[in-house]
């Protein structure tokens, strides 16, 4: 009875525990929401692929035999990659996917959409047999009408996706000379969209500029109320003539309505019209990064007051200005400080870019908290799920056409395709309420020709009429272009951002690329104060800025793969595993006390450096947001004292705490009556306006003794679609709990219930090597949901042991069955070892390799060079 009850209170907590804290997050799909028990229905189309890496003849046709391919499930990203995937370790060229679905009804009553976030590279798409897509470039979605080629039954989808090197589309630059990497496969997600006949058309299907589906712009407000420019284009794919009313509803962020709008049409068979309106309402909820309030407009299409098509489009209700000398101003208002950031890749440890939709929300959770109140993407736009996050969180952000440091002069296809991508970048987000600016431009780019910018402004100009469209890209390249903000520069009138700063400046030269700003976690507490300290004199020189210069972005914010170099960036807030540096906490250390803001943790903070250890300076330095800190170490008292006033950091809102001559090992060393450590605690006491609002303490570590895991899971559910996955970490502590931060150990994870670790031995996913004393397994879930349990193991230490639940995935999926359970499925714990052996080529053939590429990455290290001294001419 004893042992029964015991496990029934287990049982309890642990559904508490996930009651308590784990919330499903909605996404959004195609760029809309879904209107449950509506007539268009979304299906989730990413489980149930097989997948082939290289080219194959005949895998289009329908009864080409796939038995031996591998099963995948989207976000897929061609290869498990290791930790350090730089230098060109990625796989490029071409792959395949193919997948079965079954139809049981009449599929001439419904038009049906296959709808791709992103495939890397080159995309070619069949359905039964029958070619109905190709695509280039692998960072903007596209669609295929594949409602002709359906049949009911069983039906064929093939895909060829290829990441090769291509200078006939963006970015155009090869891989080798490239500071990112065309990770490849269908690593975003993909939906198959059913409506009827008379529908919101999609805006990758529509050739209406500046329409197709639901475009919405604040085109004023007046304190809380607002005009709202709301324009809607339906298609009648009917053989008849109809009468269509369409009725638009704004939404409050709970679906309550507040005001609805109708128009009429009448509308030809095989025809569509894009229709518009504006919505004037009052005392309305308005979006501020601050108070980032989102409501939603209902489309509802209406035949005879029967509803045919309904779809909820979400956004903010916000204006942007740029006004000069003034500054930045939302909704009539200086917003009211700098917008200070980070800029941001979308590659992941292991799987490349193949991130799952929660990953990219915890991405922008994580920099929200730390500080950051702007992202600067680079150099592309980012996932769906990325800029749902920045909606959602008030993080300001940027879209790019993707681009680096390559115009192709040669090919006219490729200027084509530059115009092609600056219309597709603005339908694809002209609805977010986060994005501030558009660089349309070629990042990084001075060769690239003027009226190719101004084209590309124009287009993004023409594609949203609204207010609040700002193309940005450096300085003397916006001048020529005519775009409307600048990237670096000194003019007094037109605003400016600094796009990236804290790096450049710091390295040695642009091929051995080493510098006291990129430094890995597991070098230590020196690396990374180093690092900190450096950053936040670079910092502080953003507040200085007069207003006209509206902030500016570090970089990076994460670790990056990088294709010209062996080495990825290594001066992220946040490692490739989503761990901080301290970075990380002189820049959350910058937020004011009283700063709030929903699903972020803030508040006051005191963040301790001095790990305490043989290593560790006698010097003792906070990043705190407190007025005055008091230090007590081992039960002395260091006195209570105010931010350092070093004239290098005297632009930070809060500089940091520097107490001197504090931590030293020896009298530490054989101290009597302390055994178990009870008095070997740094206290840390935070005071703002002479009250105490924090306390922290730091412990010295003894011997290591045992393993504790936790999830990493940001309040996010583990979703069961096959693909999403969580980090699970394991801390290496000693007896007390306390983080043993020297301590390396290879640490092997297992599961047991509906789950996978991704990764082994052969890309050292597991076991995992500790870094600064934890080591990460990415445990992601399979398509059926259940407890999950996660066992930690090294050998001497005492083992641990965490349980977690994947949650089933709300969205319809739409998958065979019999196709994906019979599958191929590779053992993923099956230790595969691989040798890279050198080719035996004569001497002066690798001699003369060798020079090439050596000559390739100075070239690019020249540009690079050279634009750190175009874009940061006042820090040079």
């Amino acid at each position: 009875m004893i042992k029964l009850f015991f496990k029934l209170l287990f049982v309890m907590l642990i559904i508490t525990k996930f009651n308590n804290v784990h919330a499903q997050q909605t996404f959004s799909t195609a760029g809309f929401f879904e209107v449950e028990n509506s007539q268009r229905k979304v299906f989730n189309f990413n489980v149930g692929w097989r997948f082939y890496k290289g080219d194959v003849a005949n895998a289009e046709t329908i009864n080409f035999d796939d038995t031996n391919w591998e099963a995948a499930n989207l976000p897929h990203g061609l290869e498990i990659l290791p930790e350090n995937a730089s230098g060109g370790r990625n796989y490029q060229g071409k792959a395949w996917y193919r997948k079965e679905f079954t139809l049981t009804e009449n599929t001439t009553l419904k038009k049906r959409v296959l709808y791709f976030e992103a495939v890397m590279g080159v995309a070619k798409v069949w359905v039964n047999g029958q070619q109905v897509a190709e695509h280039y470039g692998g960072y903007l979605p596209f669609a295929a009408d594949i409602t002709a080629v359906l049949k009911p039954g069983k039906n064929i989808v093939a895909v060829l996706a290829d990441n090769s090197d291509s200078k006939l589309y963006p970015p155009g630059k090869q891989q080798n000379g490239l500071d990112f990497s065309y990770l490849g496969g269908i690593y975003r997600d993909t939906y198959l969209i059913e409506t009827n006949s008379v529908h919101v058309t999609l805006p990758e299907l529509s050739k209406t500029v500046a329409g197709g589906g639901v475009f919405l712009g604040t085109i004023n407000v007046d304190g809380n109320n607002a005009t709202i420019g709301i324009r809607t284009e339906v298609a009648n794919n009917s053989k008849t003539k109809k009468s269509i009313t369409i009725k638009s509803t704004l939404e409050d962020a709970n679906y309550r309505e507040i005001k609805s709008i109708s128009q009429s049409i009448k509308l030809s068979a095989g025809k569509s019209k894009q229709l518009s309106k504006e919505l004037k309402v009052n005392n309305v909820h308005l979006w501020h990064p601050d108070d980032p309030y989102l409501h939603f407009v209902r489309t509802d299409v209406l035949i005879n007051g029967e509803v045919v098509d309904q779809m909820r489009t979400r956004f903010g209700i916000r204006l942007f200005e740029m006004k000069g000398a003034e500054g930045v101003f939302v909704n009539k208002k200086y917003i009211g400080k700098k917008l200070v950031g980070v800029n941001r890749h979308q590659d992941y440890a292991y799987v490349g870019n193949a991130l799952p939709n929660s990953s990219h929300y915890r991405d922008v959770k994580l920099l929200r908290e730390g500080g950051s109140h702007v992202i600067r993407v680079g150099h592309y736009p980012q996932d769906d799920a990325f800029y749902d996050a920045c909606d959602e969180l008030g993080m300001l952000t940027t879209t790019a056409n993707p681009g680096w440091h390559f115009f192709n002069f040669k090919a006219k296809i490729f200027e084509e395709r530059l115009y092609q991508d600056s219309h597709n970048l603005v339908r694809k987000d002209r609805n977010r309420a986060s994005i501030l600016l558009w660089e349309t431009a070629l990042n990084e780019t001075p060769s690239q020709p003027d009226h190719a910018m101004h084209n590309m402004h124009k287009a993004a100009h023409a594609e949203y009429p609204f207010p609040g469209m700002f193309t940005v890209t450096d300085y003397e390249e916006a001048k020529k272009g005519g775009l409307d903000v600048y990237y670096h520069g000194n003019d007094k009138k037109i605003n400016s951002f600094n796009r990236e700063f804290g790096d450049g400046n710091e390295v040695d030269d642009w091929y051995s690329q080493n510098s006291m700003v990129r430094v890995k976690r597991e070098w230590g507490e020196q690396a990374m104060l180093e690092q900190s300290l450096r950053q936040a004199k670079q910092l502080s020189q953003r507040f200085k800025t007069d207003k006209v210069r509206i902030g500016g972005a570090m970089w990076a914010g994460i670790d990056h793969q990088r294709g010209y170099h062996p080495d990825p960036f290594l001066g992220g807030h946040l490692n490739v595993l989503r761990l901080p540096r301290y970075t990380y906490y002189l820049y959350q250390s910058q937020l004011p006390v009283d700063y709030k803001l929903k699903e972020i943790k803030t508040g006051p903070m005191i963040y301790i450096t001095n790990e305490l250890t043989q290593l560790s300076g006698s010097d003792v330095i906070i990043y705190s947001n407190c007025d005055e800190i008091n230090l007590t170490w081992m039960g002395k008292d260091y006195g209570t004292q105010k931010p350092s006033t070093d004239a290098s950091y005297n632009g930070l809102p809060h500089p940091p705490f520097v107490f001197k001559n504090v931590f030293f090992l020896d009298k530490i060393r054989h101290r009597k009556g302390d055994q178990r450590g009870a008095v070997r605690k740094m206290i840390t006491e935070g005071f703002v306006n002479g009250k105490s609002v924090i306390k922290e303490e730091k412990v010295y570590a003894m011997r290591s003794e045992k393993l504790e895991l936790s999830i990493a899971d940001e309040g996010l559910d583990l979703i069961a679609d096959g693909s999403d996955f969580i980090p699970v970490r394991a801390t290496i502590v000693d007896r007390n709990g306390v983080k043993k931060v020297l301590a390396e150990e290879f640490v092997y994870f297992e599961v047991e219930g509906p789950a996978e670790i991704i990764g082994g031995i052969n890309n050292m996913g597991n076991p995992a090597k500790s870094s600064f004393g934890i080591a990460t397994a990415l445990v992601k879930a399979t398509d059926k949901s259940g407890v999950i349990k996660v066992r930690a193991f090294v050998k001497g230490l005492k083992s641990s042991e965490i349980s977690l639940e994947s949650k089933p995935i709300k969205q319809k999926m739409l998958f065979d069955t019999a196709y994906e359970s019979t599958s191929k499925k590779v053992d993923k714990n099956k230790v595969i070892i691989e040798q890279v052996k050198e080719e035996n080529l004569p001497t002066d053939i690798k001699k003369l390799q060798e020079e090439v590429k050596m000559l390739k990455l100075q070239l690019v290290g020249k540009d690079q060079a050279l634009m750190e001294l175009r874009s940061n001419p006042e820090e040079n």
